[in-house]
């Protein structure tokens, strides 16, 4: 069986978080719930291709066990209720990140993250003067996405390059990422960036804050470390050049303020 147009879409997805690709996910599952057999090659191929996303990879796990144990009415229940569950996780973690950002009114982030979006929409219902400086995120401009997003809720946004990061740090109140995954001994995986991001708010003594909703916690202990396609970059060849894409890297423990889950 081969994979159709919609679940390649998915599983070539180099723009969206983690959370916002398992939101595709699980309508491509509900879509297909009367296949059965399709339905549990997409579990697989899921597995094989997905599973460096720590929240991919939980809910496949779940997902397969409901599949091979519960009801047809409970595989549906599963898929129907993800949503709303997920939209309470985002209730939860924004109560439990007040605290540390009371007096906050402007940010920084990196990258695409369907967490901090639902995030910072909640925070603005009560923070009106709420600014979110976004870098770009080279090299596919993930940056551009989630200030579009951003910009919808009516959330003001400053957009800069990567490295004019060094330039705007001392002017936040906070930095805050989301993550992809958080590894057994506590460091954080999330976009190229992150480590620049965390060593710079060490260096000004700025908060580093980490917003991640539990699924994102794995038992794995090191990055799983891939390049990616050389022409995102440059697509220039010459004897004498290397390019390098490689998307993600790990953040220590000691350089994060406080991770903060539901």
């Amino acid at each position: 069986m081969k994979t159709d147009k919609d679940l390649e879409k998915i599983l070539k997805d180099k723009t969206s978080g983690s959370s916002e690709v398992l939101f595709k996910l699980n309508n491509y599952f509900k879509d297909i719930i009367g296949e059965p057999k399709k339905f549990k090659f997409t579990i697989q191929i899921v597995k094989k291709e997905l599973s460096h996303f720590s929240s991919v990879d939980n809910y496949v796990k779940s997902l397969e066990t409901i599949y091979s144990t519960k009801s047809h009415q409970e595989i549906e229940d599963f898929l129907n209720t993800y949503y709303k569950i997920q939209l309470s996780k985002y209730q939860k973690l924004y109560k439990n990140s007040k605290p540390f950002l009371i007096n906050a009114k402007t940010i920084l982030t990196i990258s695409n993250s369907k967490t901090l979006a639902e995030f910072f929409k909640i925070w603005k219902k009560e923070n009106r003067r709420l600014k979110v400086i976004v870098c770009e995120s080279r090299p596919k401009y993930e940056g551009r996405i989630f200030a579009r997003t951003l910009l919808h809720e009516n959330i003001k946004v400053e957009l800069i390059t990567d490295f004019m990061i060094s330039l705007f740090i001392p002017k936040v109140d906070a930095v805050i990422l989301g993550a992809d995954s958080i590894l057994k001994n506590g460091n954080v995986i999330n976009k190229v960036g992150s480590l620049t991001a965390a060593l710079l708010c060490k260096q000004l003594s700025k908060p580093f804050y980490v917003l991640t909703t539990k699924e994102k916690f794995t038992n794995r202990k090191t990055l799983r470390q891939n390049e990616q396609l050389k022409s995102e970059v440059w697509n220039y060849q010459n004897k004498n050049l290397t390019i390098k894409n490689i998307y993600f890297e790990e953040v220590p423990k000691k350089l994060i303020t406080k991770i903060i889950t539901d």
